[in-house]
């Protein structure tokens, strides 16, 4: 689709601005093992090649990229990843309609919920979204939302369960003041596992407030309630008995304070929602997490990136298509400390500490992994093409 759209365009504004880089790094627990962990030494090429089209009411994006890791398999948080993002955007005076596209190959040790029992598999990703946003008047705007992703995971996966997922909703704006924004959203999705087993349907409606408190720092918040209905298919051997259905309703709600300047930015928030993370049914997830990055000079620049999330994901007794469901829950901790020395206006250094930790009940297990990495990457002044 996105080279239809580009090829009715004039060459004239595209470019592409390439970065290529090595990486090299020491983990304490790569594979986040519980029993007799091993560290492990690695290194990476780094590649990417974001090619762009920018024209009047017109911006298209596509964005392939890699990690090429010395790292046999996908088992550890060293693994090799690939990805390809694209991006259509269209403007206008009265609003924009964004499409938007991405295939991906990495290990579900990147991704909160793909960690079960420190077994990390191959994690094949496609996903497809729409944006439309429209000024109904001076201040209000109506905004739609769809998005749809399918994954699929290596046949070593345990517990892992390949699924495809919907969502789509409304969300109305209008603005109060120059300071206070009101929002009402209400969102529709439907999680479904690939062999067709288990399914998950979600509603909620949400109430939201956004506060401009001064010309730094913004508050923004939602809450509201969700109704979620589970659907599982039983057998007793080969024989289909029946269909079971359990629900899930309760609060969610959202609060995020951001900060921009030029020197400083912030940005923290909490949040409760239902989300698909590669189990029987949609998961519950309490997430708290905070980014902050700090311009020293021209030279020096630091950030600082920390995700906490506690999933309850609800699994069938006995394994896919048995009768009664328990509940899986997982705590997930991922926090990392950058500093980036611009040692010329093309090539950057940058220098990361990480620490990963997993726990997860029942059984109960827990890991964890330290690492530090250096990255060196040259980034290419914009070629036009």
């Amino acid at each position: 689709m996105l080279s239809i759209i580009a090829g009715s365009a004039s060459a004239e504004p595209w470019s592409i601005e390439p970065r290529l880089g090595a990486s090299a790094n020491y983990d304490t627990n790569p594979a986040l093992i519980e029993l007799n962990p091993g560290s492990e030494e690695h290194i990476a090429a780094l590649v990417a090649l974001p090619l762009r089209y920018d024209a009047d009411g017109l911006a298209l994006s596509l964005s392939p990229g890699a990690r090429i890791s010395n790292s046999s398999g996908y088992s550890s948080l060293a693994s090799s990843y690939t990805h390809i993002d694209g991006s259509a955007q269209f403007t206008n005076e009265l609003g924009s309609t964004t499409l938007q596209g991405g295939l991906a190959r990495d290990s579900s040790l990147y991704h909160v919920g793909g960690l079960v029992n420190g077994i990390g598999v191959r994690r094949d990703t496609a996903s497809t979204g729409a944006d439309w946003t429209r000024s109904l008047t001076e201040r209000s705007v109506l905004q739609l939302d769809a998005s749809w992703s399918r994954v699929n995971y290596g046949q070593n996966a345990i517990l892992l369960t390949d699924y495809k997922y919907l969502s789509a909703g409304p969300t109305f704006a209008f603005d109060l003041s120059e300071r206070n924004t009101i929002k009402v959203l209400s969102n529709y999705g439907r999680y479904q596992s690939l062999n067709g087993i288990t399914e998950s349907t979600s509603e909620n409606l949400q109430v939201g407030f956004v506060r401009q408190l001064n010309e730094l720092w913004t508050l923004s918040t939602t809450a509201g309630y969700t109704r979620s209905t589970n659907s599982e298919k039983f057998f007793v051997g080969p024989f289909f008995l029946g269909s079971v259905s359990s629900s899930l309703n309760g609060a969610v709600y959202s609060a995020t304070l951001t900060r921009q300047s030029e020197q400083f930015n912030f940005s923290g928030g909490v949040s409760r929602s239902l989300q698909p993370a590669g189990f029987a049914f949609l998961s519950r997830q309490d997430s708290v997490n905070l980014t902050a990055t700090y311009m020293r000079s021209e030279r020096w620049d630091f950030a600082l990136n920390t995700v906490w999330n506690q999933a309850r994901n609800p699994m069938p007794i006995g394994g896919p298509g048995a009768l009664g469901t328990a509940n899986i829950d997982v705590r997930y901790f991922y926090a990392q400390l950058t500093a980036n020395w611009h040692w010329t206006q093309q090539w950057v250094i940058s220098m990361h500490a990480t620490r990963v930790s997993e726990q997860s009940h029942p059984p109960p297990f827990s890991a964890a992994s330290s690492g530090v990495s250096v990255d060196i990457v040259r980034h290419f002044l914009r070629i036009d093409l």
